[in-house]
């Protein structure tokens, strides 16, 4: 039991910490958009990624330098442009502000965006695969109990993001709402991406 409330309580506070996945899912939320698939897809993506750590994966990605530099690096890149397309939709004419945050994507590249939000952001990859992982071995025969605890953190969150989104999109329609989302959007996803860049690879 002690071993699952430390999974509860350290998975929840790394799980928030993502800000690309919350921002994007919170969005797709407010457009009431597939909101609800978009969080299973992430509890999904954690759960495995929390499985594999625990399983020593993370250990691999971390003592082979050449691949945690290069998705690194590589993450850093996404998240920086990723950053730059919100903050220059948040200085866009009121007329295309209100048309871009009604514009749903097709189903596939939506999907295909949350995936990259998830499995292209190295902050994923450390706090999940490599953290989560390596506290999970620290329970030994109770590993699965600190997995199952970050696993109902991650579905108690991302079903609630999806639900706060919906049920205030009807109050959140204006130019101005969507102008301030992108902008703190971007400054979000910039601060990640620099805390990741000066981060040193040991």
């Amino acid at each position: 039991m002690i071993a699952f409330m430390s999974g509860l309580i350290t998975g929840g506070g790394l799980i928030i910490a993502v800000g690309a996945q919350n921002s994007f899912l919170l969005e797709q939320a407010l457009k009431r958009h597939y909101a609800f698939p978009l969080a299973l897809m992430f509890i999904l993506s954690d759960v495995v990624a929390i499985t594999l750590g625990a399983f020593g994966l993370g250990l691999i990605l971390q003592t082979n330098e050449w691949l945690f530099t290069l998705s690194k690096w590589g993450g850093v890149a996404f998240l920086m442009w990723f950053a730059f397309g919100k903050l220059r939709a948040s200085f866009q004419e009121e007329h295309l502000i209100l048309e871009q945050s009604s514009k749903r994507l097709a189903v596939w590249p939506l999907f295909l965006t949350g995936l990259a939000v998830t499995w292209l952001n190295p902050h994923f990859y450390l706090d999940t695969m490599i953290l989560m992982g390596s506290l999970a071995n620290q329970w030994q025969s109770e590993k699965w109990q600190f997995v199952f605890g970050c696993s109902v953190a991650g579905i108690v969150w991302f079903l609630l993001l999806a639900l706060v989104g919906h049920l205030c999109a009807q109050w959140l329609g204006k130019a101005s709402f969507w102008r301030w989302f992108n902008r703190v959007n971007a400054l979000l996803i910039f601060s990640i991406a620099m805390k990741i860049a000066l981060q040193p690879l040991s």
